[in-house]
This record gives C-alpha cells, structure tokens and sequence, in this order.
C-alpha cells in the first residue's frame, strides 16, 4: 500500500500543477520567482540524495516535473524585481549547495536543503498573505492532499525517507492555511470599512 500511496501522492501533485499553470497563463496567478528558483534548486539537491540513499518518492518525482514547468512560466509571467526578502532566500539556497559540495553526505544535503526550501517558500507566503488572488487554492489543495499521501507512503521514519515529505507537508499546510484564513480577513476588513464609510 505504501507504493500504492506514493504513486498517488506523484499524481496528486502533478494534478495540482495544472490549475496553477493554468492560472498562470490566463495571468490570475503570479508566481515568486525566487520561490521556484529556490524550489527546483533544493528539490534537485534533494532528489540526489535521495537517489544515493535508495529513497525516491512519487511526490518528488511529480514535483520536480510541475516545479520545472513552473519555474519557466516564472520567468516570463512571475512577480517582476527581487526583494531583500528574495535576495536573502536565495542567498540560503546557496549555502545549501555549498554545503551539499563540502560535506559529500546526502543526509547532510538532505537535511540542508529541506531546511531551505521550507525558508525558501517565504517569499510566497508572504505574497500570498498580501493577495490571496496570486495563487490558486485549487492548486494548493491539490499539493496539500498529495502530502498526505506521501507521508501515508514513508516506509521508514529516517531523515532520508521521511524529511522532504514533512517539509512539503509543513509548507503547503502554511500556504493552505494563509488562502483560506487570509481572504475572510480582507472581507471582513472591507466590510469594517464601508460600514465606517457609510457611519461618517
């Protein structure tokens, strides 16, 4: 079964790439730049080591598919300029790879990468908490239930099998969390306002 759910979780993501490039092209949606840049630098880094160890997932598989796609599509249709934000994330991603090179440990490289990638999707939470309309929430939900089952698929509970299903699993239950919570608060904030506007 674990096979089974690991497959799953591959499609489930890939799944999820469609709405979002969808949205893309019919420019609904604005990814972050650095945020894919970052992704598809640390899921390679990762997808290694985890080649070395004997640990690959479907979820990985599917994601370094959807995030090439999207990282291209970034380029050309994403959020313009490079925040400090950004530059600072890139900067971890970097160090991630340094580190990768120095220690010749995938674990390490595992690790190291899984940690950045989680601070590497700041930028987008952060756009997504300023309007909620640059990503797609069906898209999101798709990734968000293909971590279910990639975490249902984790055949044992070591940094190399089971660290990037978690990180994936945090990460997308944040973005998650900010497309569902954040648009009821900008209701309610413009709700507040046009009362006070009619009040005055």
């Amino acid at each position: 079964m674990k096979q089974v759910f690991s497959v799953l979780a591959g499609v489930l993501i890939i799944a999820g790439f469609v709405p979002y490039i969808w949205a893309i092209l019919r420019k609904g949606a604005k990814p972050v730049k650095a945020t894919w840049i970052i992704w598809i630098t640390l899921d390679t880094i990762t997808l290694a080591g985890m080649i070395v160890k004997g640990t690959v997932n479907g979820q990985l598989i599917g994601a370094m598919i959807g995030v090439s796609i999207v990282v291209g599509l970034a380029l050309k249709f994403g959020s313009p300029g490079w925040t400090r934000l950004d530059r600072f994330c890139l900067g971890g991603a970097a160090l991630g790879i340094a580190l990768w090179a120095l220690t010749r440990d995938p674990i390490a490289g595992i690790a190291t990468s899984c940690a950045v990638l989680f601070l590497g999707s700041i930028p987008t939470f952060v756009s997504a908490w300023e309007d909620p309309n640059r990503e797609s929430t069906l898209a999101w939900t798709f990734y968000w239930c293909s971590c279910v089952f990639a975490i249902a698929a984790i055949p044992q509970w070591t940094i190399a099998d089971a660290l990037q299903p978690i990180t994936f699993a945090v990460t997308d239950t944040t973005a998650m969390a900010i497309l569902l919570v954040r648009p009821r608060m900008l209701a309610r904030q413009r709700k507040l306002a046009a009362s006070s506007s009619v009040a005055s």
